[in-house]
């Protein structure tokens, strides 16, 4: 049994949710996965030590990813079932991997989840930025194309900017302590928006917004103990890893502008070549004669013969 989610985990790949996740997660950690699926990425997490408590609401597919898993808790999310299941229990780490948006109450869920992590333990989230510019082109158009997978799959049920999930993890008793995205340029989505369709300034303004090519979020939260000033240094952290971010993606414009410009000044060379190899033929040289006498019969106002031999 595969599902539509599944996917080759590389823990060595760039630019990749599951790779962030791995990474944020760590080794040897007992996990709540939660939303296992087959057990893909259960796998990868074994292969780092981890042991691995999955849920997952397909009882056929849950049975594969106990292939790997200690156990998996088979049941709705939103169902008191699963959590009453897990109760007592305490985890170093609670991933959800792309789930929360399918959910109609994600916040009630992480709360739950929020209660099964252990003192020093970690939340795992990773989450479509329904702000990307591809989304927002589409809008332009009057468009919001679901697909199967993706930034508007079409079983999410809610959709999150970067605000609104530091806002959830707010609301569920969770410190954002780091922020890894994954980045997909404009055009390169599977919406399908075409460049030709919009105005290069429609682009440039979009492109403003330094999260407009972040595709997904994966962020590490850790429970909120109280302590305001944990809490300050975790949002100072955050800030100053938005403008880390936000000063690379300025980079990546400035040095695209700025060949963007090489790009021109190579094109005005070239016609300045070809104007200079105009310049030294023989036969230009010989026509010299020819437009003096051009020149000044028109600055004298006389007219010349059409090309049928009337005057013009």
């Amino acid at each position: 049994m595969s599902s539509i989610y599944e996917a080759t985990v590389d823990a060595d790949a760039e630019n990749n949710a599951h790779s962030h996740a791995l990474h944020l997660v760590g080794f040897n950690k007992s996990v709540l996965e939660v939303g296992c699926s087959t057990g893909y990425f259960t796998r990868a997490l074994v292969d780092r030590g981890c042991r691995v408590v999955g849920v997952e609401i397909d009882p056929d597919t849950a049975a594969v990813a106990a292939t790997w898993a200690d156990e998996v808790v088979v049941g709705d999310l939103e169902h008191d079932e699963v959590w009453d299941r897990l109760e007592g229990r305490r985890f170093d780490a609670v991933l959800f991997g792309d789930v929360l948006e399918h959910l109609h109450d994600p916040l009630t869920t992480l709360r739950r989840a929020v209660r099964l992590v252990a003192p020093s333990g970690t939340v795992v989230i990773s989450m479509p930025n329904v702000a990307h510019g591809d989304v927002r082109m589409a809008l332009l158009q009057g468009s919001f194309p679901y697909r199967d997978t993706g930034l508007l799959d079409r079983t999410h049920l809610r959709f999150f900017t970067k605000e609104s999930i530091r806002e959830l993890c707010v609301q569920a008793g969770l410190v954002i302590v780091d922020t890894e995205r994954v980045i997909v340029p404009l055009f390169q989505t599977e919406l399908g928006v075409i460049r030709d369709d919009f105005s290069q300034s429609t682009i440039d303004q979009i492109l403003e917004d330094p999260e407009a090519e972040t595709y997904q979020f994966v962020v590490k939260a850790v429970p909120d103990n109280g302590d305001r000033a944990v809490a300050t240094l975790a949002e100072r952290v955050a800030e100053l890893a938005d403008h880390a971010h936000h000063e690379v993606v300025r980079a990546a414009l400035l040095a695209q502008e700025l060949r963007d410009h090489d790009e021109l000044r190579r094109q005005v060379d070239e016609y300045r070549r070809q104007v200079d190899a105009l310049l030294s033929t023989k036969t230009y040289r010989l026509l010299a004669p020819l437009r003096s006498l051009y020149a000044r019969l028109i600055a004298s106002g006389h007219t010349l013969p059409g090309p049928s031999g009337g005057d013009r």
